[in-house]
């Protein structure tokens, strides 16, 4: 069998067989390393330990210790173990993605009902008990056409178009926590036991469309926070009760200065106090703006949708921005004046470039 070279932190090198796992070359180093192991790094990549390794590469065993990545297996594993948890508690609802986030994960979730604060309590119990389950997780690696016929014959529609997105022909990696399987590129622990199971709250639910999109389902999002201890997670909450405090909205209130209500979502009903404050910032910003020699100008608030197509804003923001339906075309709500700026220079400068070398305008 071929042999590859890996490379410790300490500059140490050994040979193992090419295919040998990062839980392979744990054990090779200690019994008590194994235990201790929750993952690697190889050649800068996090590294399930399951994972062959197949080349020459640096290595490094990652433990509880590792921070980084530590939390990232934490609050992956924890985000399957919800859905798991969801999915056993009610078997009709359907599953699509839960990525990890600062400082905790979410997963989306389409069910008919409405997810119940006293509904997260219930998910909380269940999840606990599979992490005190133990039960193993383990990957294996599926053809494409396997995997959407599998999902297919589960009526699981958004894991089927999750796959057919997927670019290349390339085959997709499946994980498994206890019998619960979803496809997951991973890394995660070795066991449910891994997990800390007094570090995790699930915080609310909200409400998100469909890869971000409007014309989709709207999905419900479930979100939770999780550290490597229960000391770091209440930490945690005590730092989210103290900025609730000082929250702005709050703030407005008592103070008199502004309010928000439902019948305007995102927007500010402004008292007498607090448009005093706005408009005297508003004129200290357009002496500063007279001053440094710029001249205002004032663009839409609202866009059409395929200049946020064109800019790469759509990709990647989508999610994010309010979206309004014009003659049955999508638009937007600025996120930038930039896009808006070019668009008005261009416009105003149509057949004028020509008459100079250089020209230089600061727009505010």
């Amino acid at each position: 069998m071929a042999q590859i070279s890996l490379t410790f932190p300490d500059g140490n090198v050994r040979a193992f067989d090419a295919g040998v796992t990062a839980a392979d070359v744990a054990s090779d180093i200690s019994s008590s390393l194994r235990k201790k192991a929750i993952s690697a790094t190889v050649d800068g990549q996090h590294w399930d330990l399951q994972w062959p390794i197949n080349a020459d590469a640096a290595i490094a065993i990652n433990t509880m210790k590792d921070e980084e990545p530590a939390l990232e297996l934490v609050r992956h594993d924890l985000a399957h173990i919800m859905a798991r948890a969801v999915q056993e508690i009610w078997p009709e609802t359907q599953v699509t993605i839960g990525p990890v986030i600062k400082d905790g994960w979410y997963y989306d979730f389409d069910r008919k009902e409405a997810f119940t604060p006293d509904d997260l309590e219930i998910i909380e119990k269940k999840m606990k008990e599979i992490i005190n389950k133990r039960d193993d997780v383990r990957t294996e690696i599926w053809d494409r056409d396997v995997a959407i016929q599998y999902y297919k014959d589960r009526g699981e529609p958004y894991k089927v178009e999750l796959i057919e997105s997927i670019p290349g022909n390339e085959p997709l990696r499946m994980y498994w926590h206890g019998h619960w399987q979803d496809l997951c590129r991973g890394p995660h622990l070795q066991h449910t036991g891994q997990v800390p199971s007094d570090a995790f709250k699930l915080m609310n639910v909200a409400g998100a469309y469909w890869r971000g999109d409007s014309d989709r389902p709207m999905l419900q999002r479930i979100y939770g926070v999780a550290f490597k201890n229960r000391n770091d997670l209440k930490a945690h909450l005590t730092m989210l009760e103290e900025a609730a405090k000082r929250d702005h909205r709050k703030l407005g209130r008592e103070m008199d200065l502004f309010h928000l209500q439902q019948e305007a979502h995102g927007s500010v009903f402004w008292h007498p106090k607090g448009y005093l404050i706005w408009r005297t910032l508003e004129a200290y910003m357009r002496r500063q703006i007279d001053d440094g020699g710029y001249v205002e100008v004032k663009t839409p608030q609202i866009m059409d949708a395929k200049q946020w197509e064109a800019s790469g804003h759509w990709d990647k923001y989508r999610e994010n921005m309010y979206i309004t339906e014009i003659d049955e075309e999508h638009a937007n709500e600025k996120r930038v004046n930039a896009l808006k700026i070019l668009l008005l220079q261009q416009k105003r400068l149509e057949g004028e470039m020509h008459r100079y070398k250089t020209f230089t305008v600061h727009l505010s």
